[in-house]
């Protein structure tokens, strides 16, 4: 199984990408509805549905291509879903943060500082799954 890498996801959030990897494509769906939401348009209960189905479909999607782990793989805490959500919305929050303050801010600094945490956060876990090392918990069902 191939999984894009956190550069690949970050520019997919972006909107910079050429949509060959079906995750990039999810990504990007999430990033959208991340700055649909920091931009104030209104949020309503189709939008948190829309998202929860994108995770959803990011699960269901890696769970028929993962590995089978080894017995003795520890289990991650989230989902591949929730982790490329959380990427995402992590993404859309530190552009705000640069476009709307001074980028000497130490806002501004955080927000890409933990940007990076996540990215290396995403490669580390797609490197213990793909080496049978860790294993990722059963998504939930979309409601």
């Amino acid at each position: 199984m191939s999984l894009p890498s956190d550069d690949e996801l970050f520019l997919a959030i972006r909107g910079q990408f050429d949509g060959t990897h079906r995750l990039c494509e999810l990504a990007n769906e999430l990033g959208r509805l991340h700055w649909r939401k920091l931009l104030g348009k209104p949020v309503c209960a189709e939008s948190c549905c829309e998202r929860a189905e994108l995770i959803y479909e990011i699960d269901l999607w890696v769970s028929e291509r993962l590995p089978v782990p080894h017995p003795s793989a520890t289990l991650h805490t989230e989902t591949l879903g929730q982790v490329i959500d959380r990427f995402a919305c992590a993404v859309v929050g530190a552009y705000h943060l640069l476009m709307t303050l001074d980028p000497a801010d130490v806002k501004v600094h955080a927000a890409w500082y933990r940007v990076a945490e996540l990215a290396d956060g995403y490669t580390d876990l797609c490197t213990e799954v793909g080496n049978r090392a860790r294993r990722l918990p059963v998504g939930g069902e979309c409601r």
